[in-house]
């Protein structure tokens, strides 16, 4: 594997498991300098202690992206540690799959973590990439961003926001040599997807199997695939895409 993101210093949200952790551990692969920052301090720590084992540079940061100011500590504490920032994937995200019977407090949940803790960690990151001469960010969509799905207007909605947010942010970051892209998972084998399953009284298994038929590669994607994808958006492979939507999707939503 070529070292496409050598000399690179990112910060990740939502670093300690599923494809948070297999982004983190692909961009150190390719070179970079990881933040892992991540509110679980136990698997946050995992992978920072696999990718040094395995001869990568990575730190973890337990941060809260519900909370401004943990947000500011933790590009602060990146900047010091590796000297710069360049690239920053928000992964972190909250599952409150509800319609609009949905409570005041799942909403603010959703809200909070989805599009204002998304938009935080942009407004503190931005001032840090802008020093090292531009970089790129990645915001985590979801096939949830465009499509109509029953009884998950709660999640859709924030993904919707984040994808009409990546549009607005490169238009705005453009001529500071700041690129931001989104990778639009859907379904990828996750602990998210697993207990989603379970909260509707599915069976993972079975709920695969309904699943597969929907994708044209016949398959439930990996952490590993949308990794991949997020390291392409954000090294000089990528240097003249911006404002993208990125479906890893096994072309469900080409439907």
């Amino acid at each position: 594997m070529s070292l496409k993101l050598s000399g690179k210093v990112a910060l990740v949200t939502g670093g300690g498991n599923g494809i948070g952790r297999a982004i983190c551990e692909r961009f150190a692969a390719e070179g970079a300098a990881v933040t892992v920052a991540e509110l679980d301090a136990i698997r946050g720590r995992e992978t920072a202690e696999t990718i040094s084992k395995n001869g990568g540079r990575a730190k973890f940061i337990q941060t809260d992206i519900r909370n401004e100011e943990s947000i500011k500590k933790c590009v602060g504490a990146t900047v010091a540690a590796f000297g710069s920032l360049t690239l920053l994937v928000n992964n972190a995200a909250a599952f409150v799959m509800r319609g609009v019977e949905a409570s005041a407090e799942e909403w603010e949940t959703m809200l909070q973590t989805n599009i204002r803790g998304t938009a935080f960690c942009v407004k503190h990151a931005l001032p840090e990439i802008e020093k090292a001469g531009g970089g790129a960010i990645v915001n985590l969509g979801s096939i949830s961003s465009v499509l109509g799905q029953g009884g998950m207007v709660t999640y859709n909605a924030t993904k919707g926001a984040i994808l009409t947010m990546t549009r607005c942010m490169a238009m705005d970051f453009g001529p500071a040599n700041i690129r931001v892209n989104c990778v639009c998972p859907g379904n990828i084998k996750t602990a998210a997807l697993v207990n989603h399953m379970k909260s509707l009284g599915k069976n993972y298994e079975e709920a695969e199997k309904e699943m597969i038929p929907n994708n044209f590669l016949g398959r439930v994607g990996t952490p590993e695939e949308v990794a991949a994808c997020a390291a392409f958006l954000c090294s000089d492979d990528a240097s003249y895409v911006t404002g993208a939507a990125l479906f890893v999707d096994g072309g469900y939503s080409a439907h």
